[in-house]
């Protein structure tokens, strides 16, 4: 292997596929998929239905900035987002915590500056 892992002193299980809740290996042992944190998948592993809808997106736009475009997808998932969190009315759609702590730096700063 030549990609540094989390532990130096042991190889990690090559997994192979994934099915719901379980990780496979190369032997068929399946693992349950608990992991947290950074590695939360809300979704499970190949999801039929996950899977039609990211092939059909990517077909259609698979990336338009934010910084110029919106697309229907983002705004319809805004607006469930909203419908969903009384008291608010607009959403930031972000890919993670450390561009989410970015942008709230961004958008306290641009309030102040304003």
């Amino acid at each position: 292997m030549h990609a540094i892992h989390r532990s130096l002193l042991q190889d990690p299980v090559p997994a192979v596929r994934g099915e719901g809740v379980y990780v496979i290996d190369k032997d068929g042992n399946r693992f349950l998929d608990g992991s947290g944190g950074a590695a939360v998948s809300c979704l499970g592993h190949s999801n039929a239905h996950v899977i039609k809808a990211i092939q059909q997106q990517v077909a259609t736009l698979p990336y338009a900035h934010t910084s110029f475009f919106t697309t229907d997808v983002l705004e319809r998932l805004a607006e469930k987002l909203v419908g969903n969190a009384p008291g608010m009315a607009k959403v930031m759609l972000l890919s993670g915590g450390s561009e989410a702590t970015e942008a709230a730096l961004k958008l306290s700063r641009q309030y102040f500056v304003e």
